[in-house]
């Protein structure tokens, strides 16, 4: 039996470091074989699918029996459905499906990489700003610009995921991020600004609050205004925004002292959501239409040297760019190929979130991308 998902600080851990039928598999877990079917697409440009070969098929099948995956796969080509997959049970006993919104984990952060950026264009802050300008009081903010925190390279200690700052289920939101802010700029350096690449969910925590600060709406607010609503992505959301309306995810598994607590990945790890809105963002975020064409190429530029990483994405991974996440049981993978014109997006409550999704992953592009 799975646990229960708990949506909370200590449970959000980040991964560091031809021709192809479609494949709808919603099969159980003793089919011995994935069924191919028409794939059943939900984003509204496809409507014809391309086809896999019989190798490709069986290899694919070897791979989520060998990783023991649940979850959901799904790749497009060239605007077309590639691939798709959705397999298992989420926590509140429902059939996982191709459309079913799941936590993504640090997948997150290039929404809020995204965020920075759109706010950049409108001439509402900039990346070489300091964050004294946003945290006057904090004595080391004048050496740090928000370019350090979106490429990773800020020395600010990660106290998310660790017990150093006590988070409640009693307190608002507002009064554990402030906890946890306290708590930060109270603390030395670990390095010197730019000095290095060190992952940090804290630094897309603090991004998220000058996202706010600068726009004047709630962060998840401001996501959905300026891209899950232009996008029609319908079926993705914040886990705060889940908690005042549970039903439309995953229902009773978050409940509201969850997700009260689970808010504190804001920024770094707060998004939920399915295969064809991820699908569709992919898109849009590398096309020009959620943020300019010289914003993503900011994004995907690498900052440090053999660090692979530009802002909210890792960079160079089978010649695309790319995220894993992964949040309590949950762990995710998107990526998009602008060359190839391939995406997949890969959501799993069953595959180990340090030792399997970045293999499994691999395996997959491996596959689909020959």
């Amino acid at each position: 039996m799975k646990k229960a998902v708990a949506l909370i600080l200590s449970a959000l851990i980040l991964c560091s470091s031809a021709a192809c039928s479609p494949q709808t598999g919603e099969v159980s877990a003793s089919q011995a074989t994935v069924e191919a079917q028409t794939v059943q697409p939900t984003t509204e440009a496809s409507t014809e699918a391309l086809t896999l070969d019989l190798e490709a098929e069986a290899s694919i099948k070897e791979a989520i029996e060998d990783f023991d995956f649940e979850g959901v796969i799904y790749a497009e080509k060239d605007g077309k459905p590639l691939y798709s997959y959705a397999n298992g049970t989420q926590e509140n006993g429902e059939k996982i499906t191709i459309d079913t919104s799941l936590p993504v984990g640090s997948v997150s952060k290039q929404f809020c990489a995204a965020a920075v950026m759109l706010l950049q264009e409108q001439g509402k802050l900039s990346v070489n700003d300091t964050l004294d300008k946003y945290y006057p009081d904090y004595s080391e903010g004048s050496k740090i610009k928000l370019h350090n925190l979106l490429s990773m390279r800020s020395g600010i200690p990660d106290s998310t995921g660790t017990s150093v700052v006590e988070i409640s289920n009693d307190k608002t939101e507002e009064e554990n991020i402030n906890s946890v802010l306290t708590w930060t700029f109270s603390q030395p350096l670990k390095f010197e600004p730019d000095e290095r690449y060190e992952y940090a969910n804290i630094n897309y925590l603090i991004l998220s609050r000058i996202v706010e600060k600068t726009s004047g709406k709630k962060y998840s607010e401001f996501l959905r205004e300026s891209f899950f609503e232009p996008l029609g992505m319908n079926r993705t959301g914040t886990l705060s925004e889940l908690a005042a309306s549970p039903e439309w995810a995953q229902g009773a598994v978050f409940e509201q002292k969850d997700t009260r607590v689970g808010m504190m990945p804001n920024g770094a790890g707060d998004i939920v959501s399915n295969a064809a809105d991820i699908t569709t963002w992919l898109n849009a975020l590398s096309s020009g239409k959620a943020i300019s064409a010289e914003s993503f190429k900011t994004m995907t530029t690498d900052y440090s040297s053999g660090g692979n990483y530009g802002y909210g994405l890792y960079l160079n991974i089978y010649g695309g760019v790319g995220h894993y996440g992964n949040i309590s049981v949950y762990s995710a993978f998107d990526y998009i190929n602008k060359d190839k014109d391939f995406t997949l997006f890969i959501d799993s409550n069953t595959i180990d979130q340090f030792t399997a999704i970045v293999p499994f992953s691999e395996e997959m592009l491996d596959i689909l991308m020959k």
